[in-house]
């Protein structure tokens, strides 16, 4: 994709979700793997596919809404029923807890979309051939999309929305979980889906460089915004086209070192710390979650993130503030087991660090010339700076381990590799 040959601002951000990911899914003996049928798939399918709805009444389900108004949500209401957006590969999928209701219920009317990164998350166009403000909806799909089989239960979407709600509140730019609805009274086996807004509502972006104020992300937003991957991704389309980072620094006046370190890799370490040390919420910041978003003449640049599906420390959450509460699940000391240190690490260490900034300093030293080394060396110095070091850590870099285990079950690790985008931790931590 060359820039100024891109379309309008959502199919930019379409088309670099769908095909400027070339490269970029290499982390994992799982991260290729995608059990979707080819229509559906972001990189082979139709440029646009039909979601069914469906009418489900208060006796059958119940709509979640989040803490803010939304008019996307209202899309969604008929009276005291709600429409269920079922992703078509799940449709065929047996056992689906609520099949029978879904059997006999009123259709609803049908979203156009086009897929997302994530296949299971789409963006909405259309409602009934009718134009509708953009925005994503993620399904419940029991089908194994990487490492994990992509289920969306009641559970989760209560969690995901009490999470939004607690990183907007701390100011964090994180786009807006506004509502989501649920099929079946039973929290054991109801699921359903969530309705996120393109944009944050609020929160403020890291400046570029130490001493250089953040900006407000929804009163002064950069033009485009595009997952991380598509800064280093190749294109799958038009794979002999320079990468998207490589337009962005030429058509500036930085050095190319100094452009990732100041816009990419500092504010990413420091908003993670920030989301952390305000909350216990711990951002997954890979290259999907991600988002990076761009004047294009490259001057206004702004990192934020997206999907509140992610782990909470109880205990980093109390230690950061007045904060109250914790969600239902994914809950560190409760239904997650592993010690928080190697929670923190394969969220830090293997999904940001790893996933996304090993990949992308690979590319900016093949065909930028930048140094590893000099990116490595600007988060260590932001993590001491933004309190990394009072986090508890471990002195190496945790993972899953190299297999699949039943029922979605996972553990971690020791890889023994020693992290190379944070400083070691004050002590020893297990």
């Amino acid at each position: 994709m060359i820039l100024g040959e891109a379309g309008d601002l959502l199919g930019t951000w379409q088309y670099a979700e769908r095909y400027l990911g070339g490269g970029t899914r290499a982390y994992s003996p799982f991260s290729t793997d995608l059990d979707v049928p080819d229509l559906y798939h972001p990189q082979v399918g139709a440029d646009r596919f039909t979601v069914p709805t469906f009418v489900v009444p208060r006796r059958h389900g119940v709509f979640l809404h989040g803490h803010v108004r939304s008019a996307v949500a209202q899309l969604y209401r008929r009276g005291d029923a709600f429409l269920l957006p079922v992703h078509p590969a799940t449709l065929t999928h047996r056992p689906l807890p609520g099949w029978e209701v879904l059997y006999h219920a009123e259709r609803g009317p049908e979203l156009s979309v086009v897929p997302a990164a994530n296949t299971r998350t789409v963006f909405v166009e259309r409602i009934d051939g009718v134009r509708v403000e953009p925005h994503f909806v993620k399904m419940h799909y029991p089908k194994r999309l990487s490492r994990f089989v992509r289920t969306l239960g009641e559970q989760a979407i209560r969690t995901q929305l009490w999470t939004y709600r607690e990183l907007e509140r701390a100011g964090l730019p994180v786009l807006t979980e506004a509502a989501g609805g649920v099929l079946g009274t039973s929290p054991d086996t109801a699921w359903g889906f969530l309705i996120r807004e393109l944009h944050p509502r609020g929160g403020t972006t890291v400046g570029p460089g130490r001493g250089m104020a953040g900006r407000d992300i929804a009163t002064d937003p950069p033009h485009h915004t595009v997952p991380l991957f598509a800064l280093y991704g190749r294109d799958v389309r038009r794979p002999h086209d320079p990468t998207l980072m490589e337009q962005l620094i030429a058509r500036g006046s930085e050095a190319p070192a100094r452009w990732l370190a100041r816009r990419v890799v500092v504010p990413m370490v420091r908003l993670w710390l920030r989301a952390v040390l305000k909350t216990g919420c711990a951002p997954e910041l890979h290259g999907q979650n991600t988002l990076f978003s761009f004047d294009p003449d490259g001057g206004h640049t702004a990192v934020l993130f997206r999907d509140c599906d992610l782990f909470v420390d109880p205990a980093t959450r109390e230690a950061g503030g007045p904060n109250k509460g914790l969600p239902p699940v994914s809950v560190i000391g409760q239904d997650v087991r592993e010690p928080v240190s190697r929670v923190f690490s394969l969220v830090y260490d293997s999904y940001m660090a790893h996933h996304a900034l090993d990949r992308l300093a690979q590319v900016a030293a093949d065909r930028l010339g930048v140094p590893t080394t000099h990116l490595h060396q600007a988060a260590r110095e932001t993590f001491t700076a933004h309190g990394g070091r009072t986090l508890p850590f471990p002195d190496t870099v945790f993972y899953y381990e190299n297999q699949l285990l039943p029922d979605d079950g996972w553990r971690l690790r020791d890889t023994g590799a020693t992290p190379t985008w944070r400083t070691p931790p004050t002590a020893a931590t297990p």
